[in-house]
């Protein structure tokens, strides 16, 4: 059996460590391919006018569009592996399921937090800082 560890932090802000079974799931960063666009191309928009500048002859405007081309890098997130470990919520044992419930409060806060950080660093852009 694949396992995968967590780690929280309790309400007595004690690291809590467990050890849940896994499963493979597809790559939801590179959506199970194992290669991104590089990161000085990855989020840029090109008008139709920069494409055109950008990438001189047909082969390198049609290797911008194909996956795993020489724009392309190895997935961060999967490694080029193309599946990621998860936890398989089906399998966690009883002894182990108020933890992990646990384990997703802190998370989602977690994730809250990094998201107002995201947006407060935004805001900040956006008035010159």
């Amino acid at each position: 059996m694949s396992t995968i560890e967590v780690t929280y932090w309790d309400a007595d802000d004690e690291e809590v460590v467990l050890e849940l079974p896994a499963r493979l799931e597809v790559c939801d960063y590179c959506e199970g391919h194992g290669t991104v666009l590089c990161e000085g191309m990855r989020g840029h928009a090109y008008s139709a006018e920069e494409f055109a500048e950008a990438f001189d002859d047909e082969e390198d405007r049609a290797a911008y569009f194909h996956r795993g081309g020489k724009y392309d890098v190895a997935c961060p997130v999967c490694h080029g592996r193309n599946v990621v470990p998860v936890v398989d919520e089906d399998r966690i044992p009883a002894s182990l399921k108020a933890q992990y419930a646990a384990f997703l409060e802190f998370d989602e806060k977690r994730a809250a937090s990094e998201a107002e950080d995201r947006q407060t660093e935004r805001m900040e852009r956006r008035m010159g800082c």
